[in-house]
């Protein structure tokens, strides 16, 4: 068979893979777990293969208890709402959590309770990206930040403004999978090594 025929025949096996290989989305709910707040240094949360690991920080960096409730997860800090993740017109930006997980995911959706649009504001950081959270999809209780992009392990999640003061009820994620290029290239070597190794045999 000719390297050409090579080429095009696992190119054409690549590219059903590419089509296929998908994951299914994992939502973690931080609401409704628990009627009463309590505290940790950095719970970590579990569906199917994924994980994350929370931890809270004030406006100087110095880290704080999570606090766990009916409504999500915030900071115990204590500055305007106890438990919820703040900041203040004397206090911009304010307290933020940080979700690391256990593998590369993409970030599809994050739900916020307690969260008021037209005054509560958060910057969502990764990767040295960063975005604004401004105005979500309104509910009666919570509202829904839909994403596009948003790859990496770790992320901070930032309230920003003068009154800014919610909770981070839950988030979707999909662990990422490697581009359609990327099984591309994987043909091309997996041409590359069965050329070389015909030829091996041709000289020898």
């Amino acid at each position: 068979m000719s390297l050409f025929k090579q080429t095009a025949a696992v190119m054409a096996l690549a590219a059903p893979l590419a089509a296929y290989a998908t994951t299914p989305s994992n939502t973690i709910e931080f609401g409704f777990t628990r009627l009463f707040d309590q505290v940790s240094v950095a719970p970590t949360f579990v569906s199917g293969d994924l994980g994350v690991t929370v931890r809270g920080y004030n406006s100087s960096n110095q880290q704080k208890d999570v606090s766990i409730g009916l409504k999500g997860i915030g900071v115990t800090s204590g500055f305007l709402e106890a438990g919820e993740i703040n900041s203040s017109l004397f206090n911009s930006p304010g307290e933020y959590i940080t979700l690391t997980f256990n593998k590369e995911v993409q970030l599809t959706k994050l739900t916020f309770a307690l969260w008021e649009d037209g005054f509560d504001k958060a910057i969502l950081s990764w990767n040295g990206n960063s975005m604004e959270l401004f105005k979500g999809n309104t509910g009666i209780l919570f509202d829904t930040f839909s994403l596009s992009g948003v790859t990496g392990t770790t992320f901070k999640i930032q309230a920003t403004g003068a009154f800014s003061s919610f909770r981070l009820e839950g988030l979707s994620a999909v662990a990422a999978i490697p581009e359609p290029s990327t099984y591309a290239l994987m043909g091309l070597g997996l041409v590359g090594i069965a050329a070389a190794a015909r030829r091996q045999r041709r000289g020898a």
